[in-house]
């Protein structure tokens, strides 16, 4: 059983107290649903200064804290970094726990400091812990070692942490979009669930309904094979020009499916992200230029 602080909270040998992390979670929870420049679901940036775009990063510490550290928001007051997909990947711990839970703390605490400059962005992953649903990556089952890595680091205490994760990952909004006519979520739906996508999910209060199966956060964030005429359909709708999404693996970093979509990949060694004015209304294949890659940054 992990070692226990004065105050009863659990001490974790490579974290802050148990206590401790789930207040911080519920105060990003908190300041994500309440953020200012939220409306309904969707985070509307404003025309000044620039917003830095992640995509997957799934666990990668060294990507994620170097886009971190090369955003410097502490430098830079209206600057805007949007995360998504923290989770399920990377390094583990020695009885082979991921530890990618770490960089969802770590995620919350940016939101605690920085608020409205740090926006996360909901998941398909972070969508299956938020239903306590098994999720597979390349075939392999990826939840179970995310919860073994947690029980791991709190002992038996540990699904109260996780409670705190799920409480935090469904207060995330679905999107960001900016005035220069760029959508950001963590993908689009494909073609076959346009028919019967609701776009009043992006205005309203969601239900159960809206993240299972079938239902319209589901094809949001679980959304792959993406066609020009879904998303020209998608983005007429979205009044986007750009489709900025994560979701999908490619090599290189940057994948483009579409003359709309720009689908990031920012772990590994080829991993990219995005840097971008938010009052430069950009062609698409001058926004994709800008897709760099992340170990290229000192």
């Amino acid at each position: 059983m992990p070692p226990t602080n004065e105050d009863g909270t659990t001490a974790t040998p490579d974290g802050p107290a148990m206590g401790q992390v789930i207040d911080r979670l519920d105060r990003a929870a908190i300041l994500a649903r309440r953020d200012p420049l939220r409306t309904g679901n969707i985070i509307d940036l404003p025309e000044k200064n620039d917003v830095v775009i992640l995509g997957d990063i799934h666990g990668d510490r060294d990507n994620f804290h170097r886009v971190v550290d090369w955003a410097s928001l502490h430098l830079h007051k209206k600057r805007y970094l949007v995360i998504q997909e923290v989770i399920h990947g990377g390094p583990r711990d020695a009885s082979g726990g991921d530890l990618s839970f770490r960089l969802l703390e770590e995620a919350a605490a940016l939101k605690c400091r920085f608020q409205s400059q740090v926006q996360v962005i909901l998941s398909n992953h972070d969508l299956c812990e938020v239903l306590g649903s098994v999720v597979k990556k390349a075939g392999k089952n990826v939840s179970a070692p995310f919860w073994r890595g947690i029980e791991n680091a709190y002992g038996p205490d540990w699904p109260e942490v996780h409670g705190a994760y799920r409480r935090f990952l469904s207060a995330l909004p679905l999107a960001v979009r900016t005035p220069s006519g760029i959508f950001i979520s963590h993908s689009t739906p494909q073609r076959s669930a346009l028919a019967r996508f609701d776009y009043t999910i992006f205005d309203r209060a969601l239900s159960m309904d809206d993240y299972l199966p079938g239902g319209s956060v589901y094809e949001l964030v679980w959304g792959r094979n993406h066609d020009q005429p879904a998303a020209d359909e998608f983005a007429r709708h979205a009044q986007a020009e750009i489709l900025v999404t994560g979701h999908q693996t490619s090599l290189p970093g940057v994948k483009t499916p579409t003359s709309r979509h720009i689908i990031l990949t920012s772990d590994g060694p080829l991993g990219r992200f995005l840097a971008l004015r938010l009052n430069v209304r950009a062609p698409y294949h001058v926004v994709l230029r800008q897709a760099m890659k992340i170990r290229s940054l000192r």
